[in-house]
């Protein structure tokens, strides 16, 4: 007896489970992508009808407007010469001419057809008695009807719009535009071309009213019980046609619906989707062809086949090539988690040392801050006395307006604590496009206290609300606060104090300019002043603030640099990208 081995008894095993399941998966995918193609397209073809039906539908109402029609109709009589009918003709031709409609006829109260747009023609509809046709007496009721019907002169499916003439109060008379539902069967564009996609529209009765398959029309997919047959020759909806039954029969494959055709000796399977036609009370299926679905998926088999048993020589060749280097990966590995731990340290170590500097800054500021607090808390106190005296007083109107004076001063403490909140909390560098005005105003509203307390004044900056910058606004805010205080610092003992900036654009980058009147830069200090622990100041100087600001903007990408102005006080430029990828 021949022994196979068990591991190729498993491979076997699998690679059957591993085809089932592809078979099955790739099936059911195929039957979803046609059920989202098929509902595509009926979401399109309704779309479509409904926008068509909706254009016909207005033009009758349009031709009852028509005051000539309305006195014709008032005052007509049946004489065949009656000289009046013929501008009504006309017109009737020239409505339907310019809406693509098949012919527009008018209707009296009996339901005689006494002007129509085919006047000239042999087949004219003048003359004719249309009373027993729903759309006449629905008309003649009030109502606005699309009806779907044969055509009695030229046997032809149609769909008619018909709508009352009105003379004061009274219905005079019934408009009819009739359009053949041919129209809309020849244009295969409406399912992207697709020949493997079919459609019907099927009314209130479930029979077929339009398709695009000829032995479908007029027929039903549906069974006739006796008592529709006698609904069908009383009311000659379709004159002497008795509509024949399609042997369809639709259930689940999957979890999606299939509808399943037995005609002419071919069974052909479909996956249908429908949307309703409100306008006819009909509902428009599409349907897509999946008669095919199961013989499409022997590629993808044949395919996963190759895959897998390359797959399987490949990863036994590997394990017998590299069975002698576990060690090897494993002491790989092992560094490579090392290098991680390590840099993750160094990387907590940096946040820290940020942080540091960023604390440090308001350590510095607090002192501005707090009298920048007081100032208003003072004046709340002040404001809040006289509201009490004034409202003791009966002085309503005075004490709200102290309150109001208050609550704009609680608002201005608010604004500076909760920015000065925001700027003290550490965050994870998040790049992002950023609005350049609104980033400097909010530095400032940290670094004004300080500003005041040296005696500065601040040139407004000119920056439009369209230019941005592609950085980490909280980072990039502690930048700002620290070459400002910073500049605050430098001008101290200046006789000149002011503060400004200059904003360039070239090339998807913004360079920004913060500009001071002090003593400047000393000039052997020009290639150290962003070194680490390098400072000016005498006390109270980490020597941090620069380096630690020159790496935050090196993370967007960017450049900080300084020199000395020509007349005096040192430059800041920070160059940064306006988008993301622009340097």
């Amino acid at each position: 007896m021949l022994h196979v081995p068990r591991k190729i008894v498993l491979a076997v095993a699998i690679l059957i489970v591993l085809l089932l399941v592809s078979f099955l998966f790739g099936r059911h995918y195929d039957l979803t992508q046609a059920q989202q193609q098929a509902q595509r397209q009926v979401n399109q073809l309704s779309h479509y009808l409904e926008t068509e039906l909706t254009r016909f539908a207005a033009i009758p109402h349009l031709v009852t407007d028509n005051q000539l029609l309305t006195a014709f109709i008032s005052d007509m009589n049946l004489d065949a010469d009656n000289q009046a009918v013929q501008p009504i003709n006309n017109y009737l031709a020239d409505i339907q001419q310019a809406s693509g409609a098949s012919d527009v006829y008018v209707l009296n109260n009996a339901g005689d057809v006494v002007a129509s747009s085919n006047w000239q023609l042999d087949y004219t509809y003048i003359g004719n008695n249309f009373a027993f046709r729903p759309y006449f007496y629905q008309a003649l009721a009030g109502k606005k009807v699309a009806y779907f019907a044969l055509g009695l002169r030229s046997n032809e499916r149609g769909i008619y719009f018909s709508e009352p003439i009105h003379h004061g109060n009274k219905v005079i008379g019934v408009v009819v535009l009739k359009v053949n539902v041919s129209k809309f069967e020849s244009d295969r564009q409406l399912l992207n071309n697709s020949q493997s996609s079919h459609f019907y529209l099927s009314l209130a009765d479930n029979v077929i009213a339009m398709s695009d398959i000829q032995s479908w029309r007029l027929n039903t997919m549906q069974p006739i019980d006796a008592a529709q047959q006698q609904y069908f020759t009383r009311s000659r909806h379709y004159l002497d046609y008795m509509p024949k039954v399609i042997d369809a029969q639709q259930r689940n494959s999957q979890g999606v619906p299939v509808l399943q055709i037995s005609e002419a000796n071919k069974r052909s399977k479909y996956v249908p989707a429908t949307a309703a036609i409100h306008r006819l009370k009909a509902q428009m299926t599409v349907l897509v062809d999946m008669s095919l679905v199961n013989i499409a998926q022997f590629p993808r088999l044949v395919w996963i086949t190759v895959i897998y048993v390359s797959v399987l020589l490949g990863f036994y060749a590997l394990m017998a090539r590299f069975a002698g280097y576990k060690k090897l990966l494993y002491s790989r590995h092992s560094l490579e988690q090392e290098v991680i731990e390590r840099t993750q340290a160094l990387e907590k170590a940096q946040t820290a040392l940020v942080q540091s500097a960023k604390l440090a800054t308001i350590g510095q500021l607090s002192a501005g801050i707090n009298h920048e607090i007081n100032q208003p808390l003072s004046a709340m106190s002040t404001y809040l006395v006289s509201a009490k005296r004034l409202i003791i007083k009966g002085d309503v109107t005075q004490a709200a307006e102290n309150i109001v004076i208050v609550q704009s001063l609680i608002e201005r403490v608010h604004k500076i604590v909760g920015q000065l909140k925001h700027f003290s909390k550490p965050a994870q560098t998040q790049l992002r496009e950023q609005i350049l005005a609104q980033l400097l105003k909010n530095a400032m509203v940290i670094a004004s206290p300080q500003l005041k307390h040296d005696d500065v004044s601040v040139k407004d900056a000119q920056i439009a609300d369209s230019i941005k910058v592609w950085v980490d606004g909280v980072k990039f805010e502690q930048v700002l606060v620290n070459l400002i205080t910073n500049a605050s610092h430098a001008m101290a003992q200046s006789p000149e104090r002011e503060l400004s900036f200059e904003i360039e654009q070239f090339e998807g980058r913004v360079k920004l300019s913060i500009l001071d009147t002090g003593p400047g830069i000393e000039q052997h200090a020009l290639g150290t002043i962003f070194e680490p622990f390098y400072s000016t100041k005498s006390s109270n100087g980490l020597g941090l603030g620069l380096s630690i600001s020159k790496q935050i903007i090196n993370s967007f990408n960017g450049c900080l640099t300084a020199h000395n102005r020509p007349h005096g006080g040192a430059q800041f430029i920070i160059t940064l990208a306006n988008t993301k990828g622009a340097l």
